[in-house]
């Protein structure tokens, strides 16, 4: 036995010797940081459903996105899941309603007991009124004649066609921070009752989403750096079919006022005609031009591969979402994703051209192709596409941060240069007016790239005049990580790395095969002797009570 235990002994320094020979063959991955979870707040979501009947909208996805432009983590649950005591485990807790339906008695215990901050958005606040009466607040039913909303001593016109749900209060019951009106009456869209937060219409598009956007930060009771609002300019759909010289001249004219900006790159183009792909490398002529811009003030946005599937021209395609059927694309979305941005950042970076974020085209992608995005790229502009029922977007109005589908958000909200739009000029400064209500926002704007740059010198210009900071993507952290190369941005440098692939040296795949061998012996060897100390034990029990 003694023999045995030594050659266990032996064997045993054998398998961990080389487990660690193995082990340092491989290279440790450090993991990215996300946020400070020592002041991360949970938060609950409840809703009664997803969206509006007979719309593709996922209103839930949209506000959830909403909240990521703060420290949290979020949890979703519908109300018929809901079960008591539930939400006392998070620091915040929301409930959407979009439907009349009553809420469960549960679940209003819950509310009506709850202690921590708590906001309830749209249908609904009628079945907690009758379950717990409030002094001096009165609910009075659906309404979908409010014409204005006013905050912060600011009042915008209304072109929602939800409903608001009118609450009356009386003798100063709550704090309110913004009312809607009628022209007749006044009554709050938004009012803090205690605890209780209330927000009396859902919608998620234009000024009443940028209220509760605003409003929010008091809410969790984070407060960012408001003394520098930033606003963007971006040229758009830029590809090898563009005017070379008209590329040449937005880029000059933008040099000359020292103004940064966004160039959405659509590197590579497939012509059906020929079959063929033309790539960079292909047009040295625009390869120049693109390295041109990005010397002279430009950061490339990579705007998908080639933004174009089935038979469109590039820029005008779909290319992470089938545009033709409505739906995700029916494809191995992590191959499709792998194969088409690694083959264009490899176009961008062979040529010395180094895109730090991404556009999806017409900002479509899949909720699964926008979790595959991720893992390439650090910063997403744009839209978010908020649902997989149908193709619909959402903007807004600040940076947003950490969520399963993206790194972070730069949000574009105020439209585009239309040429054929006379009032081009004030409509997009009228955007600007909405997102302007919230005190650290992040204003966008896009101006394609075959238009006379003459269009965009009036905006330019009005923009400096109210004394607002542009948006220099390469002065952040940004980082684009592909397969071959991996690109980042800080403090205006942009670096192009070639990852060095490292093959696994002989002596380990050896050590590796020779561990697996040992340790299939090992197991076999040990199992043996449990069987014969165990055998030897019942025989000795047996040998005992021996007559």
């Amino acid at each position: 036995m003694m023999c045995k235990s030594k050659i266990c002994y032996f064997v045993s320094i054998i398998l961990v010797a080389v487990f660690f020979i193995v082990s340092a063959g491989k290279p440790v991955m450090a993991q990215e940081m996300a946020k400070d979870g020592s002041s991360t707040k949970n938060v609950l979501i409840i809703y009664d459903r997803r969206n509006y009947f007979g719309f593709k909208a996922d209103e839930v996805t949209a506000i959830v996105n909403l909240l990521y432009h703060f420290n949290v983590n979020t949890e979703e649950i519908m109300a018929s899941s809901y079960k008591a005591g539930m939400m006392q485990r998070y620091d915040c807790t929301f409930y959407i309603g979009i439907s009349d339906e009553k809420l469960k008695n549960d679940l209003l215990k819950d509310i009506t007991d709850y202690k921590k901050p708590f906001l309830f958005i749209g249908k609904g606040i009628q079945s907690l009124l009758r379950y717990n009466p409030m002094e001096g607040v009165e609910f009075k039913g659906n309404n979908l004649k409010p014409v204005k909303v006013k905050y912060k001593d600011r009042e915008f016109i209304l072109k929602t066609e939800r409903f608001f749900q009118e609450i009356i209060l009386k003798n100063d019951a709550g704090q309110v921070f913004s009312t809607v009106s009628d022209e007749q009456s006044l009554y709050p869209y938004i009012v803090r009752l205690s605890n209780l937060w209330y927000v009396s219409c859902l919608d998620t598009q234009g000024v009443l989403f940028y209220i509760l956007a605003d409003v929010l930060h008091d809410f969790f009771e984070e407060y960012h750096d408001t003394s520098s609002p930033k606003i963007y300019v971006r040229i758009e759909d830029v590809h090898a079919e563009r005017s070379i010289e008209n590329l040449y001249k937005i880029a000059d004219y933008l040099q000359q006022e020292n103004v940064p900006y966004m160039v959405a790159l659509i590197p590579s183009f497939y012509d059906f005609k020929t079959k063929n792909i033309f790539d960079l490398k292909d047009n040295k002529r625009f390869a120049g031009c693109i390295k041109y811009m990005q010397d002279s003030g430009g950061s490339i946005v990579l705007h998908g591969y080639t933004h174009q599937i089935h038979k469109d021209m590039p820029g005008e395609g779909f290319e992470f979402w089938d545009g033709e059927k409505d739906q995700p694309l029916p494809v191995d979305m992590k191959k499709w994703v792998d194969e088409r941005i690694n083959a264009a950042i490899d176009e961008c970076a062979e040529v010395g051209i180094g895109p730090i974020a991404f556009e999806a085209p017409h900002y479509a992608a899949s909720s699964e192709a926008y979790k595959n995005l991720k893992r390439y790229f650090s910063t997403i502009i744009g839209h978010l596409q908020t649902s997989d029922r149908g193709y619909t977007t959402t903007p807004y109005p600040y940076n947003l941060h950490y969520s399963s589908l993206y790194n972070n958000l730069i949000p574009e909200n105020l439209g585009y240069v239309d040429p054929d739009d006379l009032l081009y000029k004030e409509h997009i400064f009228e955007e600007l007016e909405k997102v302007a209500i919230v005190r650290d926002y992040t204003a966008g704007f896009y101006f394609h790239s075959y238009l006379d740059p003459k269009l965009l010198e009036p905006i330019i210009v009005e923009i400096k005049k109210r004394g607002i900071d542009f948006l220099d993507l390469k002065q952040e952290n940004n980082w684009v990580k592909g397969a071959n190369y991996i690109i980042s941005s800080q403090s205006g440098n942009i670096q192009i790395e070639q990852v060095k692939t490292l093959k696994e040296p002989l002596l380990i795949r050896i050590f590796r095969r020779i561990f697996i061998v040992l340790l299939i012996l090992v197991t076999t060897i040990c199992l043996r002797l449990l069987y014969i100390f165990l055998d030897r034990r019942r025989k000795a029990k047996e040998y005992l009570f021996k007559e």
